[in-house]
């Protein structure tokens, strides 16, 4: 037992150091009409170690890592983080999609990335994108400017 507690002490520095040189650059939270995607740049240096991103989270929930193949997305356990720079993105060839909710344009939310041996990154992101309450507001003035416009023809045509 105290062999493995000497182990366990002997290696968590290491997996706390593992993802140090790891960089997220321009994190944020953008909303789309599929969902909320992470949005940003991983950059990795080369000569490190492997690096494998295993699990993201926000204080909402846990997201989920898809990979586009063939040109459709596909959702993956993990995805190795290549050396240099990686985007991720709704567009790109990876992305994150987030779960939970509701994420609130301007808002600013922790994100936890989670590497092998218990190594973890968290950092903050802006939502960004326009939401399904700017959405369902717009179509409720449109609506209510029909509503508008109709009622003003009715009561010209039954005036004249």
């Amino acid at each position: 037992m105290r062999w493995a507690f000497l182990l366990a002490l002997l290696l968590f520095p290491w997996a706390l150091g593992h993802s140090g040189d790891l960089e997220v650059e321009d994190l944020r939270i953008r909303l789309t009409r599929e969902g909320a995607f992470l949005e940003g740049r991983f950059y990795y240096p080369n000569g490190d170690d492997p690096l494998t991103l295993e699990v993201v989270a926000t204080d909402r929930g846990e997201g989920v890592l898809e990979v586009r193949r063939s040109g459709v997305w596909e959702a993956v356990p993990a995805v190795r983080v290549r050396y240099g720079i990686t985007n991720v993105g709704p567009s790109t060839e990876l992305r994150i999609r987030l779960t939970g909710g509701p994420y609130r344009p301007g808002e600013e939310v922790p994100v936890t990335f989670l590497f092998p041996a218990g190594a973890l990154h968290t950092v903050s992101a802006r939502v960004v994108g326009t939401g399904l309450r700017t959405w369902t507001l717009f179509l409720a003035a449109g609506a209510s400017l029909l509503a508008l416009a109709a009622f003003k023809t009715r009561r010209r045509a039954g005036s004249g």
